[in-house]
């Protein structure tokens, strides 16, 4: 294993040599990634500040479990474009090169928005629960989980695994000394004058809990989005349903659906790191494939919530066409050779 194999993004524009395959993959990918968070960053700024304007309007209980999963997917996007880093794996030693705006710093403050950006990723897949739970009890007579204070509620109990993750992983010592030779057992690429952090052994570091944390919250997620579609075709059965609860069956259908296949992202990305951990895919694979996957959810999670439900749709609708209407609104003038009132548009 060489260089070669694992081309640094510094060699990739600065080396003599046109550039290969494996640092053109690279490259695009990285650009895919940024563009993808930049846009899903600034789609989940103005969702969330179209929730914050018009709080009275919504729905409060969805709007707060919205919010939750809104500041869970900004930290994320936030966290990884602060970092933009590569991941290096050697045997049981898993590094990462930072040469994102957080290299600028220091590696323990690189270090620490990425285990911020962990217990964001933890943190949302737990308030997607939340979010089909709230879709199966608006189709039940359960309206008591519907109260605020409830939610609230659950959105601690949520985001507290993913707190003990944040601490175990703030509180892990790292020698970027010792990081250094133990990746240059496989490396022959100089990472002397780069910023790294990373895990001397990943099975004596918080990874394996962050993975199971990651995985195992499936299992109810997709257990809940069962019970949801089985209620909801119980309940569409019923021929006495009015125009507007059948409205909101059929909205509710299309979002579940669409939801339901947002967790794959990110499951694709855990999966990807637990294989290469396990030796049963080429490094490559958690090096470059990595955190492309799972920020597609940054874009279609506020994509979904504004094309799908109507009060967010009608706000976005109402400030495009506010902000339209103040772009295409020019200066007018006046013809100073005539007696007349003639008024052009510039």
């Amino acid at each position: 294993m060489n260089a070669s194999s694992f081309p640094s993004f510094s060699n990739a524009t600065s080396s003599p040599h046109a550039p290969t395959f494996s640092e053109l993959l690279a490259l695009v990918l990285l650009f895919i990634k940024i563009i993808l968070n930049s846009v899903g960053f600034l789609l989940n700024c103005l969702l969330l500040w179209l929730i914050i304007q018009n709080i009275r309007k919504l729905h409060t209980t969805f709007s707060i479990l919205l919010t939750y999963t809104l500041v869970n997917d900004i930290l994320i996007s936030t966290t990884l474009l602060l970092c933009l880093k590569r991941i290096v794996q050697c045997h049981e030693t898993v590094a990462m090169v930072y040469f994102g705006p957080c290299s600028l710093v220091s590696p323990e403050f690189c270090h620490v928005l990425d285990s911020i950006h962990l217990h964001a990723l933890q943190n949302w897949i737990l308030s997607q629960i939340l979010l089909i739970g709230f879709r199966t009890a608006m189709l039940s007579s359960v309206q008591s989980f519907l109260s605020v204070k409830k939610t609230v509620s659950f959105c601690i109990l949520a985001w507290l695994p993913g707190g003990v993750t944040l601490v175990l992983h703030i509180m892990y010592t790292f020698s970027p000394d010792r990081l250094l030779a133990l990746i240059h057992r496989c490396y022959d690429e100089d990472f002397s004058h780069s910023v790294v952090s990373g895990y001397e052994s990943f099975y004596n570091s918080p990874m394996p809990f962050t993975l199971v944390m990651l995985l195992v919250p499936n299992i109810p997620h997709y257990f809940f989005v069962y019970c949801f579609r089985h209620k909801q075709n119980h309940d569409l059965k019923r021929r006495t349903m009015s125009v507007t609860t059948l409205r909101m069956h059929s909205t509710l259908r299309k979002v579940s659906t669409m939801k339901a296949f947002l967790p794959l992202f990110l499951l694709a990305d855990v999966l990807i790191f637990f294989f290469c951990q396990m030796e049963l895919l080429p490094p490559q694979f958690m090096e470059y494939f990595l955190g492309t996957i799972s920020s597609s959810i940054n874009i279609l999670n506020p994509i979904i919530a504004i094309c799908c439900f109507r009060p967010y749709r009608s706000m976005f609708k109402e400030y495009y066409r506010f902000i339209i209407s103040k772009l295409s609104a020019h200066p007018k003038v006046v013809f100073l050779d005539g007696s007349s009132d003639e008024i052009v548009n510039l």
